[in-house]
């Protein structure tokens, strides 16, 4: 499992190249085997956070999540309710809600898969504080020998906002969706899921209107027909309920140490990485005189542009602004209770007014506070190794551990890779036929031929003064390209070969990339491989 102890180590972790194949690390079994371990007690009873002793905010969010995930998911689907106890591992898996990758669809599929084995509760979080990134789909179309990539709206664009504000804006755009990418896709896969499964998310649409969760609402309704059971919950429900919002104020009064903690860390990570990027994986947080940025973000109904959130203290009270439009006090009391900041933040969120945590203070709650066990994708568990030093800098313990599991499954078009010389192999030979075209003269060359790479060889074959090198220079250059001039017909067969190993290069690039959404897949190949490498995974 990750480490416990909060410092930072280098990790490397890659998705498996071959399709068909899936990571879990830690293997399931070692996973199963640490929640049976780990589990009592959870955590020092005398942390605490808001004013409350850590394993009570623990206790009180874990119910009432589960309550919540619960009543979101049967708003739209059966889940059986297996009478598992409060006391069960609650195991956590998270994402956008968007059209993703079957690697990231694998999560939800090892989810299941671990609750399954220990008892557990399976609960999926739709990130839905995250900004949608764009309203298209990649989808490759043309033919298995000429594939080309095409771009299908999917909604009319805007501005980026939230998943969680970001409604349909062109019904009829949206509802044509699956019509259209069925027919882009139509020379490569004939049925893919998208052709029956769309309609089902033009019916969660009529719900609600919310583009995230129409799509995330009817892949959650497919996995129920495959047989998954978990539940699943938008983020924002968990950060307008109390324990969430102590866990905020908890931070937000303490506004200076984890500006300090954060930068810190992060600095560690990046050396740690060998990162140079200031922006990743996260920027730095600033400082403006007494304004301290800290990791959330704001935004109101009315403007729903996330922006950052800055704290100044001033006295018993935090002001805690966006610097744009949102100015508000935030109490704060000496003790480190947040029973007074609470009952603000529920006051703002009446008003309109949107508290989010960025991608870091997301999974340290979800861990720290709600899980037993995360399963995370490759680049989370990157991201949580920063989570991890934060947490334990703040508080002196490191949250729960976390599970990494991704897949790499592959479009199945017909007319596998051709053989033809890699491009590499082609140049290597090219430069060889310009700056050393006697390797490849045949017998036949003829008696210019002959002469010419004597006079080659005897130019090399010692060393000459200073005042004659430019002379030794041109004489070189004047051999190889006369000899180069008798090889123009391999020259020219060399030209085409690699002419067809960029393109074949350009068709795997193509066809054998791993990030196409899951359903543009045929619906039964799909079902049947993350089933099988769920359940095969040790």
């Amino acid at each position: 499992m990750n480490d416990r102890s909060g410092s930072l180590g280098y990790r490397r972790l890659r998705a498996p190249a071959e399709d068909g194949t899936a990571l879990c690390d830690p293997p399931l079994v070692e996973a199963v085997a640490w929640l049976d371990t780990s589990r009592a007690p959870r955590r020092p009873r005398q942390l605490e956070i808001g004013g409350r002793p850590l394993s009570d905010l623990q206790a009180a969010a874990r119910q009432s999540v589960l309550v919540r995930a619960r009543d979101y998911t049967t708003q739209y689907r059966d889940v059986a309710d297996h009478a598992r106890g409060a006391d069960a591992p609650l195991i956590l898996a998270g994402h956008q809600p968007d059209l993703v990758h079957p690697g990231v669809w694998f999560k939800n599929f090892v989810l299941d898969a671990l609750a399954r084995r220990t008892g557990g509760h399976a609960l999926h979080l739709l990130i839905d504080n995250d900004a949608v990134k764009s309203t298209a789909l990649r989808v490759p179309s043309g033919s298995p020998a000429a594939p080309v990539v095409t771009w299908v709206e999917l909604d009319a664009a805007t501005e980026r906002v939230p998943y969680e504000a970001r409604q349909v804006r062109d019904e009829a755009l949206f509802r044509s969706f699956g019509q259209r990418v069925t027919r882009a896709l139509a020379p490569l896969i004939a049925t893919p899921l998208i052709r029956d499964w769309w309609p089902l998310v033009t019916t969660c649409l009529g719900r609600h209107g919310n583009l995230g969760r129409a799509v995330a609402e009817a892949r959650h309704v497919l996995e129920g027909r495959w047989g998954l059971a978990t539940w699943e919950l938008p983020w924002s429900q968990v950060c307008d309920d109390w324990p969430f919002r102590a866990f905020a104020v908890s931070l937000l009064g303490d506004a200076e140490r984890l500006w300090q903690v954060h930068n810190d860390a992060l600095a560690a990570y990046r050396r740690v990485n060998r990162v140079r990027s200031h922006t990743h994986p996260v920027p730095d947080l600033v400082r403006h005189d007494d304004w301290w940025e800290v990791p959330f973000w704001l935004w109101t109904d009315s403007a729903p542009q996330r922006r950052p959130v800055f704290v100044r203290r001033a006295g018993a009270a935090l002001t805690v602004t966006d610097r744009d439009s949102v100015y508000r006090e935030l109490p704060v009391t000496a003790d480190g209770g947040a029973d007074r900041g609470v009952e603000r933040l529920t006051a703002w969120h009446a008003e309109g007014i949107r508290l989010r945590p960025r991608a870091l203070l997301t999974t340290m709650f979800a861990r720290l506070v709600l899980s037993d066990l995360f399963v995370h994708g490759i680049g989370g568990a990157k991201y949580d190794e920063l989570t991890d030093a934060i947490a334990y800098r703040l508080w002196g313990i490191a949250p729960p551990a976390h599970l990494v599991a991704t897949a790499t499954l592959k479009l199945p078009v017909a007319g596998g890779p051709v053989d033809v010389a890699s491009s590499a192999s082609v140049e290597q030979q090219l430069r060889e036929l310009r700056y050393h075209p006697e390797h490849h003269l045949d017998e036949h060359a003829g008696e210019t031929a002959r002469r010419l790479v004597a006079e080659k060889r005897q130019w090399l074959a010692h060393d000459v003064p200073a005042s004659a090198r430019s002379a030794r220079h041109r004489a070189l250059e004047r051999i190889n390209q006369t000899l180069f001039a008798l090889l123009h017909e391999r020259h020219a067969a060399l030209v085409a070969a690699r002419g067809a190993a960029r393109g074949e290069a350009r068709r795997q690039a193509i066809l054998a990339a791993r990030d196409y959404a899951f359903c543009l897949f045929p619906s039964e190949t799909l079902r049947t491989r993350l089933l099988e490498l769920s359940g095969a995974a040790p």
